[in-house]
C-alpha cells in the first residue's frame, strides 16, 4: 500500500481492530518517509447490484458517492468516520445479498434512512431533504411535528435544520434552505447557518 500523500510504499501498521459492526477491520497506518497518517478498513468483498437511476439510467454501486453524501448531512453533527463507514458496509451487505442483479436507488435511499435515523435525528432530516423525498413544506413541516425529542441546537452549538418554539413546537428554520441540491447545500450550508442565527445568539 503506497502513502496517499508521498506515494512512498513504507508504511507501518500503528493499531488494528474490528469495527463497532464487526464487519470491517480498521487499521491506522504511518508513512515512515512524511508521517503522514491514515486509516483503511479491511472487509469482506462483495459484488452489489448495479443501481437503477430515477432517470432511466444505470450505474455500479458506488461506496464513495453514498459516503460522499452522509458526510454532508452529517456535518457538525456527532456521527464519526467509523459509524459512517458502518452504515455503508450496511447497506452494501443488505444490496449484495438480496438475490437480484439490479436495484433502484430509492430502495437504497430508503434502506439509508432506516439506518440513519438511530444515529442523529438532525442527519436523517437533511438526507430527506437533500435527496427530495418531501415536495413541499407542509409535508416536511408535519414530519418534523412528530419528533418531539429534538434537540434546539446540536452538541456543538451550531443551529440545526429546525428548531423549537416558546411554546414547545417544532418549527423550520429557514425552510427553504432545505430543498436545495445537496450539491449546493455542501457549497453554502455553512453561510446559511451563520445567517440564520440572530446577532444576540453570535456573542
Amino acid at each position: 500500500m503506497l502513502c496517499p500523500v508521498c506515494r512512498s510504499g513504507s508504511i507501518k501498521v500503528l493499531d488494528s481492530r474490528e469495527s463497532r459492526d464487526g464487519g470491517a477491520i480498521r487499521r491506522r497506518r504511518a508513512c515512515l518517509d512524511c508521517n503522514h497518517r491514515f486509516t483503511t478498513y479491511e472487509r469482506i468483498e462483495t459484488t452489489p447490484p448495479i443501481v437503477l437511476k430515477r432517470g432511466g439510467g444505470k450505474q455500479a454501486f458506488d461506496r464513495n458517492k453514498i459516503r460522499a453524501g452522509l458526510q454532508r448531512v452529517c456535518h457538525k453533527r456527532p456521527v464519526d468516520d467509523e459509524q459512517i463507514e458502518a452504515l455503508i458496509g450496511a447497506v452494501e451487505l443488505w444490496a449484495a445479498t438480496r438475490g437480484e442483479r439490479e436495484i433502484r436507488a430509492e430502495e437504497i435511499a430508503d434502506r439509508i434512512t432506516r439506518l440513519l435515523r438511530p444515529l442523529d435525528l438532525v442527519a436523517y432530516v437533511r438526507y430527506l431533504a437533500s435527496h427530495g423525498v418531501y415536495h413541499n413544506v407542509d409535508e416536511f413541516v408535519h414530519l418534523l411535528g412528530q419528533m418531539e425529542k429534538a434537540a434546539h441546537t446540536s452538541p456543538e452549538g451550531q443551529r440545526t435544520l429546525f428548531e423549537i418554539d416558546a411554546r414547545g413546537q417544532i418549527q423550520l428554520s429557514a425552510p427553504s434552505r432545505l430543498f436545495v441540491e445537496a450539491e449546493d447545500e455542501a457549497d453554502s450550508g455553512d453561510r446559511s447557518a451563520a445567517a440564520a442565527v440572530p446577532d444576540s445568539e453570535v456573542s
